[in-house]
């Protein structure tokens, strides 16, 4: 063989394996946690709260953190989507990815955690207890996407209460985005009013081991399969709930599976229905 052709073959093989080691590495780090491969990182010095916290009409505590699947996109653009109605509206949006801040002191100073993406084991036990504390004493939860997106089991209230039985299964693959038919089925809900009726976007849709209905949250939108076909596996047939509201306690939970892409978070119907998220999820009771 000419000396050559073999240098050249030589650093393509060498290349090939760098790409397959990075490509091993990025899918260890990001669901080895998720997998129990890689013990969650634990959060255990509560970060400094802003001074001008108290200032926001609606106090926003924007978390995401991730210990499974990292959505490197969906999660800056969702912030930037937050700040922007932030701005907006007069509230103060505090961003953090410290787990620590999930104590009884510093929760009281919010009006709403937004789950940004959030996936895994993110807490301790007494951060856990503290955030149900927080919700089930009147506290508002909006989540998107990836905060239902974690498989494994780690902790049944989050998935069938904060989630209102939102138990991910998985979503669909070659193609990964498809578009589809989303059905608003309560469009008085402040959230939906601006959709008119229904709507079609391209998007990596989830699947859930039931329906959330069944475990009494309040859909307001499905999925119609007959425009997407997720397949025999992911098939939820003709009740495919992908945006609803739960009421734990005495708290408001929001959440909607789409999402995962980027620029979902600057379509301005996405951003009407996130400001009404947060602003129905900072009132009192839960109808």
């Amino acid at each position: 063989m000419n000396p050559t052709v073999k240098s050249v073959l030589k650093i393509l093989g060498a290349i090939l394996i760098v790409v397959v080691v990075w490509i091993g590495w990025e899918a260890y780090r990001r669901i080895g946690p998720a997998l129990g491969w890689i013990d969650p990182v634990v959060d255990t010095v509560p970060p400094e709260l802003p001074a001008d916290l108290e200032e926001g009409d609606i106090k926003v505590l924007l978390f995401s953190k991730t210990s499974g699947f990292r959505h490197e996109e969906a999660i800056p653009a969702a912030q930037a989507s937050l700040e922007r109605l932030a701005a907006r509206n007069g509230w103060t949006v505090f961003a953090t990815e410290n787990a620590a801040v999930f104590n009884d002191d510093q929760l009281a100073r919010f009006d709403v955690v937004f789950g940004n993406n959030i996936t895994g084991d993110n807490w301790t036990d007494e951060q856990k207890q503290s955030f149900v504390r927080w919700v089930e004493g009147g506290g508002g939860f909006v989540g998107v996407h990836g905060a239902a997106g974690t498989r494994y089991r780690y902790w049944d209230w989050y998935t069938d209460a904060l989630l209102g039985g939102g138990r991910f299964t998985g979503h669909p693959m070659m193609p990964q985005f498809r578009e589809a038919r989303v059905v608003v089925e309560d469009s008085t809900h402040p959230t939906m009013s601006h959709f008119g009726g229904e709507f079609t976007r391209t998007d990596e849709w989830y699947s859930f081991e039931a329906s959330p209905r069944t475990a009494g949250s309040h859909v307001l939108a499905t999925l119609d399969e007959s425009t997407y076909e997720p397949g025999d596996e992911l098939s939820m047939g003709e009740d495919h709930p992908i945006i609803w509201i739960a009421c734990p306690g005495e708290g408001r939970s929001f959440y909607s599976a789409l999402g995962h892409r980027a620029p979902t978070y600057v379509w301005p119907e996405h951003e009407k229905m996130l400001e009404a998220a947060i602003d129905w999820a900072a009132g009192d009771g839960c109808p």
